[in-house]
Parts: C-alpha cells; structure tokens; sequence
C-alpha cells in the first residue's frame, strides 16, 4: 500500500469533509509529534506548509525529506485511539476497506492496521527499511542478549525516558498500579562493538527506526546524548558519598511560602556575580542565578540564620558541604553550567524537593562564595 492509497481511504471514511490540506494537517496531527513549522519543506511566511504542497502529497507521496524530518517523533498509538474512539459502524466500513491489504482488518483493531501501515509507509519513504532478513535476526538476538546483560543500567542511566533527541517516551507502560519496562538496547555506532559506553536504551518506536537507520548524522547526535549520559552518571557518582545536611528540607519548605510581597523590599544586587560568571559566555546561567539572587538570597539568609539559631541546620556544615560538593566536580572540568546542574540534582535527589527551589539554593551559595571561583 501506498501514501495515496491509505490517504484515499482515510480522507472518504475520517474527514468530516474536509478539503485535502485540512485532513492532511489533521492526520499528520495524529501520527506524529512534529509540529507543521518543522516539517521538511518550504513554507509560506506563515510557517504553514503550502495547501499545494500538501494536494501534491496526497496524489504522488511523501518525499523523503519530509518522511525524514517526522520518521522519529510518529505517534501511532494516538492514531490507533482517535480511529477506535470513531462509532463502531465507521471502523468495520473503514476495516472492510482495508481487508484486501490486511484480510483480518475488523472494527476492534482497524485503529492499529491503519496505524502500523503508515508507520510503514513514512519509515520506506525516508529510506529507513528493513535490512536483510537473516541480520534482523541477528540483530534482534543481539538486542535481547545486551538486554538481558545491561538493560536495567541503561535505563536507569537514561532515567526511564527515551534519550533519543526529540523523543522523551517512558521506558515503561502502566498496567493497573504495575510498571512493565518497555524499551530495547541498542548499538549506537553498528560498526563498533557493543561495550557499555556505545550502548543506550531507546523506546520500542526509536529502536525500531534507528536499528535500520545508516544516518551518519543520527549516530553522532546519539553519540552526543551517551556522552551526556555518561557525565551526569559520572558527577551522581562523585557526589553520592558526598553528605548533605538533612536540615535543606527546611529550608527549601520556607522558601516555597515566599511571595512577592514578601521579596518587594529586599532585593540585593548581586555584583559578586559578575565576578563568578562571563554573561557573554554564558547567558543563560548568568542570567538564571542573576535573578534568583537578586529577589531571594536577602530573605534566604535569613532564613538560613534564623533556622541555624533554633538548632534546626547547622549553616557551617551547608556551607562546607555546598565547597565540597563544587571542589569535587571542579576537578572533573566540567563547564559552570554542568557544575550548576549536578548540584541542583544532588540536593534535588536528597530533598526530593522541586529542582526550580534547588536552583534557587545553589544560587544563594554562588553568591555567599561556596559555588565557583572568582574569574582570573
């Protein structure tokens, strides 16, 4: 089957009469995640794909351009459900139209053939096709052999989200209260052997292109991702044998009830921050630590002081804790933004408290001193 084909029958039975471009925005809506202002092709000032563009799709295909720039990000389940939400009368029309591609298409599982033919259809498009039958095989045995030797380290070490850029799936389904991994490991680079650190651990639907794909372009920014993997696994290690006063809870608890009134009169402008940051270098950061600074660290020292005299933290402890945690990821030379980062994360896994009110902690200890040196 064909794009033309399956577009054919799927305007006839589930566009409400819309005219063409509509019902290809709203079927591209439905199988993928990639919004029209990235799609593959020239667009008008509007960021909208030309309706042209889109009747030319209906009647000769998908280029492979635009196959390419969506292959990644499709979401047939969602597809699969809006189909078997349509009443039961439209899906068996709509199975008995597909019946002569998939002879046991019936009203309870036309939603996942139509899915999986178009799924099928943009992966030949964009060139990503089965390789020869005898090295799936073997890839698959492959597969399930590093699953079964790494699996659970990997997708631990992706945090149980797909790390394919763009992706973000959970590494597992929901059954009831029951959590079922779903995902597969896979070789990042297929002409390299299969060592943990060319390892990575992908949704069924990533896995399932990339295993196929020869894109050297791919395999460099998945090589970029296991880099990145593998630093922040690094600093967790560095950090975890790390102690971290207890007492931060407390403190994170107070500054969740400040509100504007509150900071209005005590701002503080935080000079010492340019000392400790390059804006030109990095923006970002600067601008992040600048701001928390600015409107809390007046009213998070005095939180920390009132707290340390009722016995409640021991602010020398956090303090030497927050230089000792900086000391030691400093000599990994990592950049200020990764050192930041980490930080936020430790306190984050200790207090289990919002990463947003950790990064205003970290702040405060950029400014007191404890976090980065003064730039040469």
């Amino acid at each position: 089957m064909d794009f033309k084909t399956i577009f054919s029958i799927l305007k006839n039975r589930l566009s409400d009469g819309d005219d063409v471009p509509s019902f290809f925005r709203e079927l591209l809506a439905m199988i993928t995640s990639v919004s029209e202002a990235d799609w593959g092709t020239k667009k008008d000032p509007s960021s909208r794909v030309k309706d042209d563009t889109l009747r030319s799709y209906s009647k000769r295909g998908l280029t492979k351009a635009f196959a390419k720039s969506i292959v990644y990000r499709l979401t047939p389940e969602r597809l699969t459900s809006m189909i078997q939400k349509r009443p039961p009368a439209l899906r068996q029309a709509l199975a008995e139209d597909f019946q002569p591609y998939n002879d046991s298409a019936n009203k309870d599982n036309v939603g996942k053939i139509v899915a999986d033919l178009l799924v099928e259809i943009i992966r030949t498009a964009a060139g990503i096709v089965p390789a020869d039958e005898l090295i799936v095989i073997k890839q698959q045995e492959t597969a399930v052999e590093l699953k079964h030797k790494y699996g659970e380290l990997l997708r631990n070490e992706a945090g149980d989200c797909c790390p394919f850029p763009g992706c973000g799936r959970a590494l597992f389904i929901t059954n009831g209260d029951k959590a079922i991994p779903s995902y597969e490991v896979c070789i990042i680079d297929k002409g390299k052997g299969d060592s943990i650190t060319n390892l990575i651990a992908l949704c069924p639907n990533c896995y399932a292109v990339y295993s196929v794909d020869t894109d050297k372009a791919k395999t460099r920014e998945l090589n970029a991702v296991k880099k990145i993997l593998l630093g922040h696994k690094e600093s967790a290690r560095l950090l975890d044998n790390l102690p971290l006063e207890k007492g931060i809870i407390a403190v994170i608890s107070r500054i969740r009830k400040l509100d504007e009134k509150d900071l209005e009169d005590a701002t503080l402008d935080p000079k010492e921050i340019k000392q400790k940051l390059i804006r030109s270098e990095s923006y970002a950061l600067y601008k992040t630590v600048n701001d928390y600074v600015s409107t809390y660290y007046v009213r998070l020292r005095e939180i920390m002081v009132n707290l340390d005299k009722r016995g409640e933290i021991d602010y020398d402890e956090i303090q030497d804790q927050m230089k000792a945690l900086y000391r030691r990821l400093k000599k990994t030379k990592k950049s200020r933004e990764e050192i930041f980062n980490e930080i936020v994360e430790k306190i984050h896994r200790v207090t289990l408290q919002e990463a947003l009110y950790c990064q205003i902690v970290v702040s405060y200890f950029i400014q007191s001193c404890e976090v980065f040196d003064a730039i040469a």
